[in-house]
């Protein structure tokens, strides 16, 4: 499991109906700072490189954050754990 803190940063440098540089896309980058190529949809994240790739499920807040984050409303910097082994230093 790996904590991700989606940070009012990450929201300002966010870009909306991106899958690889909105907010949610930007804080998981940080997390993994190994570099692996992701990308976001509004209920999965994809990780890794070519040849191995992993989907991974994002929870129910996310999905409404990039929702929220798309059409434009308002939205508050989070925490949430994605079901994606520790990345150690």
């Amino acid at each position: 499991m790996t904590t991700i803190t989606v940070t009012a940063e990450h929201i300002a440098r966010g870009v909306a109906d991106s899958c690889d540089h909105c907010p949610v896309a930007l804080a998981i980058r940080e997390a993994l700072p190994h570099g692996p190529g992701l990308w976001v949809d509004s209920a999965h994240v994809t990780v890794g490189k070519p040849g191995h790739w992993t989907e991974v499920d994002l929870p129910d807040t996310v999905t409404h954050f990039i929702e929220a984050f798309d059409g434009g409303d308002p939205v508050r910097p989070f925490t949430f754990d994605l079901d994606y082994p520790a990345v150690t230093a």
